[in-house]
This record gives C-alpha cells, structure tokens and sequence, in this order.
C-alpha cells in the first residue's frame, strides 16, 4: 500500500513521537506493550488492538498484550496475522467475514463482533518481523489510508523497540549463565585437592583441564584415616554444567562411603545402585578408584575408565591393567570386580588419565593414543610425578597445536619413591 504520510496530522505525528521516546527507555515489555496498544486504539480511533508476538521455538504468534481479549495463539502463518507475519506487509481488511483468512470462531464464542481489521508487521532493524501489531474496528466506517500510515509507523517504532529489549534480556541472560557457570566452576575446582596428599614414601598429584567452562571430569587424591592414600579419577559422558555435577556427586558419594566400605569394587557397586536411579538414560560415568598401602599395595578396580598404566619398579615394563567392570549408570547391579593384585616398589608408579588425553586429536583429526602416551613415560629418564605429568600434557598440547581440547582432560600420577 503507498504511503499517504502528508495525511497524518501533527498532532498525531507529536504523538507518535512521544510514544517512540517512552518506548526507547522501557525496560519492562509488557508495560511496552500496553503504551503502544493504547497508542493504538486513540490514535486510529478503533475498539481494541492486540500484539501478537513471535514464539519461534513454537512457530506461533500470541497475543501477549490484547485488549479486552482473552490471550490467543496461532501458527505463525495461519490466519490475517500469520500472513502479515510471513509477507512482512500490511493487511487492511474492510469485511472480515468474508474474507476465507479470518476466523470467526472467537466472535461466537465471546459474541464480539468484528467489523474490520488493520493489520501490521513490527520489524526490527534487520527487516525480520518479531510480531503483529491489529487494531480492530474502526469507529464509524472502515479505516483509512492514514490508519494504514499511523499503523504501520507505530509497528516500525514498536519493532525496534521489542527487538532492543530482546537483545537486552538475551545479554542479561548470558551475564547470569556466565555468572552461573563461573559459580559451577569455583565449586568444582574447589574439590580438587590444592596440595599433594601427605602419604609416606609416596608423590601423588593430578591436573585437569574442562573443554568448557566447566567439565566433565574429575580427580581426588586423599589421606585415609589408616595413612593409606585413595586415588580417585572419574570421566562423566559430556562436558559442562550437567556432566560436571554427575562426577561432583560420584565423587562426593565415594568421600561418603569410604568411611563404611573400604573395598574398591564394593564400594563402586554402592555408589553405581545411587547413580542408576539419578542418571537419565544415555547417561554414564567411568571412574578408575584404588588404595594404597604404605608398603605399596593396591586395591583397586575400575568402573570402564582406562587404560590405566602401571610400572611397578623400575625398569619393569608399563603395564596395561585390564578394566574389570563397566561404567556406573548402566544397569541397576555393578559386578563386585576387584583389580588384580598389585604391588608398586620404590620407584615405582601408577598413571591415570581420562579418554581426553587418549583421543586428542591434531589439525587432521588424528588421536594422541595409547602408544604415543606409553613412549613417552617410557622416554623419562626421571619417574616422577612432576616431570611426568608435564612431559604429558606439553606433548598434548603440541599435538593439539595448542587449540582448545574437545574433551576434558585429566591425569593423576602415583610415585613411590620410597
């Protein structure tokens, strides 16, 4: 439709304006929108006017504002709204009920009569509508070209102003999912011990890395009350928020029960009939659990986390220990699957880390793998836990090039020196 703007008076052009200006500083959107609907209904002298806003993940258009009118919804391009959405123009329709787009289902049930309907687009600045502005009955006859001119000049200043408080939530709420996230990740970084457990003869300490804010792994390192030293290593499917509370539980359930059942395998048979009904389906966690004994004695077992690599006295060949049990979450009863027997003599040690270490891929998307993580242990002149744990992740990284993981990472590095 031509524009006729020469139509409109000043004094609606002054009110149009004034309205614009209190748009621009709204922060509240139904406030917003209860301005511009009564900008509406004065301004083209009409009895009512509704906004009909854009769901996107619903496909439809509804009414959020609608005066005098009980809350609608349509499909986004169903009816006279749904077609100004979609054709991104005006619609003016002098005789509704003879127009197949309208439906006169809410007429009968509310006995309202409608008699003519104008209908807009509000687009924001990018030319994509965000909703409809309808103004609905004219007084008197049916609307004119200048009620076509004030409506869509009130849907293009309305437009840019929800488009804006859009905007405006959407970083509000990315502010408070970061501040959410850094909460998520000072609590999770906060279980990791900050110091090497004091255990007699022994070195043992981990590092970890998230391949988001927050991670899906996890490593525990403590001192039992007897002085022997639990070593824990957890690897939740995913990464983030949801993955990082599920190793966080496991964890903290194993710092709980350790205190009733000292055995490893039992003790995961436990923590696996908690998670079993806590984890939805899909869902899993593998953990490598052990403890050891001032003289060197491991009981361990491992819930599908491996490979887990030993070198029980030096100049021993890495070992490979076999994985006895599957992850926790997938069946309500975990086997009682104690490793095998396990001695580390001075000099000795026990390497773990998570699959992000093994399955760390290069610009070709190549993995790190098992062998490349072998060589080098085997290259190390020194077994300490320090040099080896860095000569691992420098490795990593190098191979990564330095580009953020796709996986978290974790190793834990037992050295008995003594």
């Amino acid at each position: 439709m031509e524009a006729h703007n020469e139509s409109i008076s000043q004094q609606q052009l002054k009110r149009v304006l004034d309205l614009s200006r209190r748009l621009a500083v709204t922060t509240d959107l139904d406030a917003l929108l209860i301005h511009l609907v009564e900008a509406a209904t004065k301004l083209l002298d009409c009895e009512r006017a509704s906004i009909f806003l854009h769901d996107p993940k619903a496909g439809q258009l509804w009414t959020k504002i609608a005066l005098q009118s009980a809350e609608i919804r349509v499909p986004q391009d169903a009816g006279i709204v749904g077609q100004a959405f979609t054709s991104n123009q005006l619609i003016h329709v002098p005789k509704p009920y003879e127009d197949k787009r309208f439906n006169p289902e809410p007429d009968r049930k509310s006995g309202f009569c409608t008699r003519n309907l104008l209908t807009a687009p509000m687009v924001g600045l990018d030319q994509k509508p965000v909703g409809v502005i309808q103004a609905v009955n004219k007084a008197g006859d049916a609307f004119a070209d200048q009620d076509c001119d004030l409506l869509q000049l009130l849907a293009d200043h309305a437009g840019v102003a929800i488009q804006r408080f859009n905007l405006q939530q959407d970083a509000i709420k990315s502010v408070e999912l970061r501040r959410e996230m850094d909460l998520a990740k000072r609590v999770q970084q906060s279980m990791i011990p900050t110091k090497p457990p004091e255990v007699e003869g022994v070195n043992a300490i981990g590092w970890t890395r998230a391949a988001s804010i927050t991670g899906g792994d996890c490593f525990d390192l403590w001192t039992l009350p007897d002085g022997r030293l639990a070593i824990f290593l957890g690897d939740a499917s995913g990464h983030g928020i949801g993955p990082a509370m599920v190793v966080s539980q496991v964890r903290t359930l194993i710092r709980a029960l350790i205190d009733v059942e000292t055995n490893p395998s039992k003790l995961l048979a436990r923590v696996n009939s908690r998670m079993f009904e806590d984890l939805q389906d899909g869902q899993f966690i593998t953990v490598f659990f052990g403890i050891l004994d001032r003289d060197g004695n491991l009981e361990w077992t491992s819930a599908g986390q491996g490979p887990i690599l030993a070198r029980p006295s030096p100049g021993d060949p890495l070992q490979v220990l076999d994985t006895p049990g599957y992850p926790l979450g997938f069946t309500p009863a975990w086997p009682d699957a104690p490793g095998a027997p396990l001695r580390i003599k001075p000099g000795g040690y026990l390497f773990a880390a998570s699959d992000g270490i093994y399955e760390a891929m290069d610009p070709e998307g190549a993995l790190f793998g098992d062998e490349r993580v072998i060589k080098l242990l085997d290259g190390l002149q020194a077994n300490s836990a320090d040099e080896s744990i860095v000569a691992i992740r420098n490795a990593v990284d190098q191979w990564q090039t330095n580009q953020e993981p796709n996986d978290d990472q974790t190793i834990v590095f037992v050295h008995k020196f003594a």
